[in-house]
C-alpha cells in the first residue's frame, strides 16, 4: 500500500459538513433485511465498513444498491441462505448483526467468529448470553457459531455491563421473537436510539421506557420504509480536534450538541474556544494556553472509550499532567507508542499507580488472573510534536496519528491510512478543504 506524506505545522481552517454515521449504518442495513419491501436509507456514508457489508448482502443473495452518492436502496426479500460466508465475517465483527433478520427468514443463522489474527479481537460472551436467553440453541466450534430460533421468545435481558453491540443484537434478535423482551442496562449511545426509530418505522415495536431501559414486542409483518442516517458524532469531535491541536479554526455543520455533552464539557474544562448555533459548531485555538485534566471514560452519556485517544492527543498540548482513565477497554492505548516517538510524554500506569480505582467494565477480564490492568495514561505537557514514520493499525488510532502529523514539525510517513477511510467518508479531501497538506507515495 501507498505511504501518505503529511507536511505538519499547517492549521486547518474552513467548513466541513458532518457525514452520516457509520456506526448506526451497520445497524440500520443489517435491519432493513427484516423488510420484504423496498427500504431507502439517506445519510449513508461512503465508507469501507458500509461497502463490505453491502459485499455481504449481495454475496447472500439480498439487494443492496446505491441509487445516489448517499441513499441506499435495500431488500430483503431475495436472500437465499443463512450463511454469512467465512471470508466476510471472520474480519468485520459487525456481521453478527444479520443474525437477527437471518433467523427472522429462516429460523437460523450461521455466523463466521473473528478471525483470532485481527488486530483487534473483542469479546462476543454477551452475544451468546443474550441469544440464549431468548431460547436461541448456540453452538460453537472453532471457526463458526451455529443459531437455531426455534424456541425463540421473550424474556429479559440484564447485561452485566452496558453494551452497545450488545444492545443493537438484542435488539435486532428479539423484535420478531413471541412476546414482550426487556433489555436491562441497555447502551444510551445515539446510533442505538436511530436503530430503535428505524426498527419502529418498518413496523417494529421497540420503546427505550427508561434510560437503559428498551422494551421490545415481537412483531412478524415488516414493511418498507426510508429513513436518514443521523450525523457522525465521532467525526465531528475528530475535526474539533484537529482544530485544536493545529492552531486552526474549523466550523462543522451537522452537529448534534446534545450528543456530545460530555465531550464539550472536557473542552470547557482543558479551556478551549467552541461555540454552536444551531447544528453548526466552531472550534478554534489561537496558541491559548491549555489546562491540564482528568478524564474517565464512561458508556453513553459519559465520556465514550472511542475519544480517548483523541483527548490524549490533545492533552499533550496542555500544561501540567493530565490523566486518562479508560474504564471500558483494557489494552487500547497502543497508539501512545507512536506519540512517543513523536515527541509526547505519555506513561500508561495502572489506576492505582496514580491514586485512582480500577474500574473494568470488560466482564471478559480475569482480574485475578491477569492483575491491574494498565489503562491510565498519564500526559505531561505541554510537548513539541516532530513528523516520523508511523503505521495505523484501526481508525480511531489512525485518525490520531493523522491529526498529530498535522500538528506536528516536519513531514511523517504513514501506511495504512485506508483504515481511516473504512470508517470517515471523504476523510481526506475533508482535510485539504481545510487546507492540509499531504500526498501519496508508493
Amino acid at each position: 500500500m501507498s505511504l501518505l506524506i503529511v507536511e505538519g505545522g499547517i492549521p486547518l481552517i474552513g467548513h466541513v459538513h458532518i457525514s452520516g454515521s457509520k456506526n448506526s449504518a451497520v445497524a440500520l442495513i443489517p435491519a432493513a433485511l427484516f423488510s420484504n419491501e423496498d427500504v431507502v436509507l439517506d445519510n449513508v456514508p461512503r465508507v469501507g465498513a458500509v461497502d463490505f457489508l453491502i459485499s455481504i448482502i449481495k454475496s447472500m443473495g439480498g439487494k443492496a444498491e446505491w441509487i445516489s452518492k448517499n441513499k441506499l436502496l435495500i431488500n430483503g426479500a431475495s436472500l437465499d441462505t443463512f450463511e454469512v460466508p467465512y471470508e466476510f465475517g471472520s474480519v468485520y465483527r459487525n456481521t453478527s448483526l444479520l443474525a437477527g433478520p437471518l433467523m427472522f427468514r429462516f429460523g437460523q443463522a450461521v455466523l463466521p467468529k473473528q478471525n483470532p489474527d485481527a488486530i483487534v479481537v473483542k469479546p462476543i460472551n454477551r452475544w451468546i448470553d443474550s441469544w440464549k436467553s431468548l431460547g436461541i440453541d448456540v453452538k460453537e466450534d472453532e471457526k463458526f457459531i451455529y443459531l437455531k430460533a426455534e424456541q425463540i421468545s421473550g424474556t429479559t435481558i440484564n447485561f452485566k455491563v452496558n453494551t452497545h453491540m450488545g444492545t443493537g443484537n438484542t435488539i435486532l434478535s428479539s423484535i420478531f421473537s413471541p412476546g414482550e423482551t426487556t433489555i436491562l442496562n441497555a447502551s444510551e449511545e445515539p446510533e442505538i436510539n436511530d436503530l430503535i426509530a428505524f426498527c419502529n418505522e418498518i413496523g417494529a415495536d421497540v420503546d427505550r421506557i427508561e434510560p437503559h431501559k428498551i422494551r421490545v414486542v415481537g412483531k412478524h409483518i415488516f414493511k418498507g420504509a426510508s429513513f436518514k442516517v443521523q450525523n457522525d458524532i465521532n467525526e465531528a469531535i475528530t475535526f474539533a480536534v484537529g482544530a485544536l491541536v493545529t492552531n486552526g479554526n474549523v466550523s462543522m455543520k451537522g452537529v448534534d450538541k446534545s450528543s456530545i455533552t460530555s465531550f464539550t464539557n472536557v473542552l470547557t474544562k482543558i479551556g478551549a474556544n467552541f461555540e454552536f448555533s444551531g447544528e453548526e459548531m466552531r472550534v478554534w485555538h489561537a496558541n491559548e494556553k491549555l489546562k491540564s485534566i482528568e478524564v474517565n471514560t464512561a458508556p453513553a452519556p459519559g465520556f465514550m472509550t472511542h475519544w480517548k485517544s483523541l483527548i490524549t492527543l490533545l492533552a499533550t498540548r496542555a500544561n501540567g499532567i493530565s490523566l486518562v482513565h479508560d474504564t471500558v477497554n483494557t489494552n487500547r492505548f497502543e497508539f501512545t507508542r507512536d506519540l512517543n516517538r513523536m515527541g509526547a510524554k505519555v506513561e500508561i500506569l495502572k489506576p492505582s499507580e496514580v491514586g485512582m480505582i480500577p474500574v473494568i467494565s470488560d466482564d471478559s477480564y480475569d482480574f485475578n488472573k491477569s492483575g491491574e490492568p494498565h489503562t491510565v495514561a498519564r500526559i505531561t505537557g505541554p510537548t513539541k510534536l516532530r513528523g516520523t514514520k508511523s503505521h495505523i493499525i484501526d481508525l480511531r488510532s489512525g485518525a490520531v496519528l493523522i491529526l498529530a502529523a498535522l500538528s506536528a514539525e516536519g513531514k511523517s510517513e504513514i501506511g495504512g491510512s485506508e483504515n481511516v477511510s473504512r470508517g470517515f467518508e471523504d476523510f481526506f479531501d475533508k482535510l485539504s478543504s481545510l487546507g492540509a497538506r499531504f500526498n501519496y507515495v508508493d
